[in-house]
């Protein structure tokens, strides 16, 4: 019968936590013993630290997964000057940054960087949903996520461009936020429609993040049309940040 299945179910898991106590062997990742034995286990608080500017930027969905996480952190921030005169030579030689580049995020001692790598490292130690999901849900999820660098890298180049003056750069987000960023945020819409990339994990936040940057350098009138496009993205730009863990961080968040 089903309550004699369930039954059994639960004392192979008993068993194989039982087992695990005795000789230390930490049960497979996603099975019920694992989870079992993952409630008897002293949850210790991971001792965490991000650097990063003193802007949103590439630091912004790590801030926002670990929020959502509900990981303490505590955080360098530091402008443009004191990057280039003190923290980065600093940094450098304490190996830290060995790529030269932040953000950087401490986790226990084990020193990060690369931000899909950290948010990636975050997802395995503490997502258990991203723990269960299978080796191919998985790569959907990274899909997701290192697609969004493509179309950031576009707008970033507007950004941080040289224009003669501010018209020639507004003119150029206009272009960009009525073709490419279209093109590209219809192919995210996409994407969610068909993938496992729909559940929320660690990519959510690089994606909420890309079109929180569109909303700040697209006019207006042009981001209302890729919203009015693409309605999953624009459900998504609504409702992250009213989630509970999220709200206060985002009502208090530094300028992008």
């Amino acid at each position: 019968s089903t309550s004699m299945m369930i039954g059994s179910a639960l004392a192979f898991a008993i068993g194989c936590a039982v087992t695990t106590y005795l000789y230390g062997i930490t049960p497979p990742v996603g099975t019920p013993a694992q989870e079992l034995w993952s409630k008897f286990q002293p949850q210790s608080t991971p001792q965490i630290t991000l650097r990063y500017f003193d802007i949103r930027g590439r630091g912004e969905a790590i801030r926002l997964y670990l929020n959502e996480l509900g990981l303490e952190y505590n955080e360098t921030s530091f402008t443009s000057q004191e990057w280039r005169e003190e923290l980065k030579p600093a940094w450098s030689k304490m190996g830290l940054i060995p790529f030269g580049q932040v953000p950087s995020l401490s986790y226990n001692g084990v020193n990060l960087v690369q931000s899909h790598a950290i948010l990636r490292f975050l997802a395995r130690k503490h997502d258990h949903s991203f723990i269960r999901m299978t080796p191919e849900e998985k790569a959907e999820i990274e899909i997701l996520a290192d697609s969004t660098s493509d179309l950031r890298g576009q707008l970033m180049k507007i950004k941080y461009g040289s224009f003669p003056d501010e018209k020639q750069k507004s003119d150029a987000y206009l272009a960009y936020c009525t073709t490419t960023a279209m093109e590209w945020l219809k192919k995210f819409e996409a994407y969610l429609s068909s993938s496992a990339a729909s559940s929320p994990s660690y990519a959510t936040f690089l994606l909420f993040d890309l079109i929180d940057n569109h909303r700040t350098y697209c006019p207006p009138a042009a981001f209302s049309e890729l919203m009015k496009a693409n309605p999953k993205l624009a459900a998504l730009e609504m409702s992250l940040p009213s989630r509970s863990k999220l709200a206060p961080y985002i009502a208090s968040r530094r300028p992008a």
